[in-house]
């Protein structure tokens, strides 16, 4: 059955979160692309207690045509569980899983915190929150890779559903569509698909990141765990590397714009940094130049494309990811805008 804002309280008092008696408030939560989300309030007792409930959709609601199994909302349960074994602090709590329904219902967030997202395309960098992502990844990555784990990854060593989220909408499309850089494109789709290592969230973007309106200090959660699975740990260090980047070329023609790009660059350098010291195992910056690449073409050339590129930001973002793809690119640190995108000769 498909919950609705009118059926998604009583589901939680049938699966037993909620009591028979008592209130409760749902609405929609929008923004997302691949489910139908809910928060529900229960307002019965001293403590007030919220609720997101989430149940996935089986196509995608994109331009494009994009099926995705709905069996992910189990992958994100398991997920949740794992990682809220090693960081509880920086995600939500899994409250239930119904698999008969595909539903899973976690805590909510604090009142007032907001996407990290958000925050960055205002031009709002909190360095901080760079440090904390590279230390949360970087913990996630190390434990789950550890011979104590291997046991509990093999569950996740399905790759349809990273294959029908990520390698067919993003890698495979871009090969199709762009096929003079269909070679580096694949090659970096084989990486992911051939030499797995620990459990990979496959989702690390801004979007999925909450964090307190004072800042990272004050409080940071990483959502949406439905594509986690057994693989390359580069995948989530370039997949969060590339929003940094297409932030960057968005605002570098503000009139602060550059200053924006620094602090966005000294965003990444701390992410990295932190994700190394935490442990992390994606540090080869070569392979991490060219997953981004990989991942900057698929945000232009795939069924997924940002949709705050404007036409002359969506071909500087372009022509970056091909440069960056086929290892035309000496670091990190040349990813980032050096001049206003239409001042930018690199970009050319």
């Amino acid at each position: 059955m498909r919950l609705s804002e009118d059926t998604v309280v009583r589901h939680l008092r049938d699966r037993g979160v909620l009591a028979p008696d008592s209130p409760a408030t749902a609405s929609v939560l929008s923004g997302g692309v691949s489910g139908a989300t809910f928060l529900v309030v229960a307002e019965g007792g001293p403590v007030v207690r919220t609720y997101v409930v989430k149940q996935p959709l089986p196509f995608l609601a994109v331009a494009d045509e994009w099926p995705a199994r709905v069996e992910r909302a189990g992958v994100e349960a398991a997920a949740l569980r794992w990682y809220g074994e090693l960081t509880p602090a920086h995600l939500p709590r899994l409250v239930d899983y119904d698999p008969g329904g595909f539903v899973v219902t976690m805590t909510a967030a604090p009142s007032g915190w907001t996407e990290w997202r958000k925050a960055l395309l205002a031009g709002v960098v909190d360095v901080a929150a760079g440090t904390t992502l590279g230390r949360v990844l970087g913990t996630w990555h190390a434990a789950t890779a550890r011979p104590g784990a291997r046991e509990r990854l093999v569950a996740y060593g399905d790759l349809t559903m990273f294959v029908e989220l990520r390698g067919d909408p993003y890698h495979r499309t871009v090969a199709a569509r762009r096929p003079d850089l269909a070679a580096p494109v694949l090659g970096c789709l084989d990486e992911l698909l051939t030499r797995p290592r620990c459990l990979v969230h496959g989702d690390f973007s801004p979007k999925n990141v909450l964090v307190d309106p004072a800042g990272a200090a004050g409080g940071l959660w990483v959502l949406d765990h439905e594509v986690a699975h057994a693989g390359n740990p580069v995948f989530d260090v370039a997949f969060m590397l590339h929003h940094l980047v297409m932030k960057g070329v968005h605002l570098a023609d503000r009139p602060d714009g550059l200053e924006v790009v620094a602090r966005l660059a000294r965003c990444a350098e701390a992410f990295r940094t932190a994700y190394a010291q935490a442990g992390g195992l994606a540090v080869d910056e070569e392979a991490v130049v060219r997953h981004t690449g990989a991942l900057l073409l698929a945000r232009v050339h795939g069924k997924s494309p940002a949709a705050y590129l404007t036409g002359e930001g969506a071909a500087a973002v372009s022509a970056l990811g091909a440069r960056a793809v086929v290892g035309g690119l000496g670091g990190v640190a040349d990813l980032f805008p050096r001049a206003p995108v239409g001042e930018d000769a690199a970009r050319t």
